[in-house]
């Protein structure tokens, strides 16, 4: 369950505007796993020094057990004989617009080893925002910010002590993999084919760490997958042709070095229901466990000067096991859904 709907009582992408006026009717504290961010004006905090707190506060949740910020909240108050400050009252949005995948790529790139897990929601009134972002619990951690490991300790993020630097450490057993899919072209064959170019990017993003025995399935609802290396070394057509198996695409990843396989997938127009369709990229290796990066894709404007502007959605880099527990089944019955039971 995420911490959106542990706190809030909705999934991330279900919140609206009200939902966190009505969480701050009444007061609520912070805790090690939820914090509240303002953007009220503060002379001692400017726009840069505000984004590299919440970036604090990301990596101390994922070094500890996850959690959720709300950015935009009511300003703290002191409260006697409390040591805490209570939240309560007025939101404080913010009049700047911050794009999802630009802050995403913020946090990537300022948190080292580069995070997974994290989702931000933003929610609008008369033009003004505030920011919900949950964060995993990280399977990668220890993570450092301005090389500082941080912590979650009595509702606070602190400069993590060695021993707890050291059984973070004594957790990492196995890399961490990322794969994407971009769309190289597409074009229109004979009046009724697309064709699509497509190039499969695997990385490990583990410094210390090589993977090997590197596994790729490329998946497709209504595409034919054409796979110009095929041999009989391990890779395979399924579903008469709609997926693609690579059993060892790389012997060892190393870092800095992706693994990328290119393939071509085509498309009869009259098959697309609403010129949509799904294609899915699993992958994984000998220590890493098996992951998913979805996309949809829609043809109603093939000619775009940007062919991967034909990706309407994506979601990448989840585990299979995340896929598996969000089902609202038990494990004996996904285990006869799998067999067909």
């Amino acid at each position: 369950m995420s911490y959106s709907t542990f706190f809030l009582g909705k999934d991330l992408t279900a919140l609206n505007y009200d939902d966190i006026v009505n969480f701050f009717i009444e007061e609520k504290e912070e805790s090690d796993k939820i914090e509240f961010k303002s953007n009220a004006p503060n002379n001692e905090k400017d726009d840069k020094a505000r984004i590299e707190g919440v970036i604090k506060t990301i990596c101390a949740f994922l070094n500890s057990e996850g959690g959720l910020i709300i950015w935009g909240a009511p300003i703290g108050q002191k409260v006697d004989k409390k040591k805490e400050k209570i939240f309560k009252g007025e939101l404080t949005p913010s009049d700047k617009l911050i794009e999802k995948d630009s802050f995403i790529n913020r946090i990537a790139n300022a948190i080292s080893p580069s995070p997974n897990g994290i989702r931000l929601q933003k929610l609008e009134k008369d033009n003004k925002y505030i920011y919900i972002i949950d964060i995993e619990q990280s399977q990668y951690a220890p993570h450092q910010f301005q090389s500082i490991y941080y912590m979650r300790l009595d509702g606070q993020s602190r400069p993590a002590p060695h021993h707890y630097i050291e059984a973070l450490f004594r957790k990492v057993t196995y890399p961490r993999l990322r794969g994407h899919i971009i769309i190289n072209s597409c074009q229109l064959f004979a009046g009724n084919q697309y064709v699509i170019d497509v190039s499969c990017y695997i990385f490990n993003m583990s410094k210390l760490q090589n993977e090997h025995n590197i596994y790729l399935q490329l998946c497709t609802d209504i595409g034919s997958i054409n796979y110009k290396n095929i041999s009989n070394n391990g890779e395979k057509y399924f579903l008469e042709g709609n997926e693609l198996r690579i059993s060892e695409a790389m012997p060892i990843l190393f870092y800095n070095n992706p693994l990328v396989e290119k393939v071509s997938i085509s498309y009869m127009p009259y098959k697309l229901i609403n010129y949509e369709s799904d294609l899915l990229l699993y992958f994984g290796g000998k220590q890493s466990p098996l992951m998913v990066s979805k996309y949809k894709l829609s043809f109603k404007d093939p000619y775009v000067r940007d062919p991967n502007s034909l990706i309407t959605h994506k979601e990448e880099n989840i585990y299979i096991y995340d896929v598996s527990d969000n089902l609202d089944a038990s494990e004996d019955e996904k285990i006869k859904k799998a067999m067909g039971r």
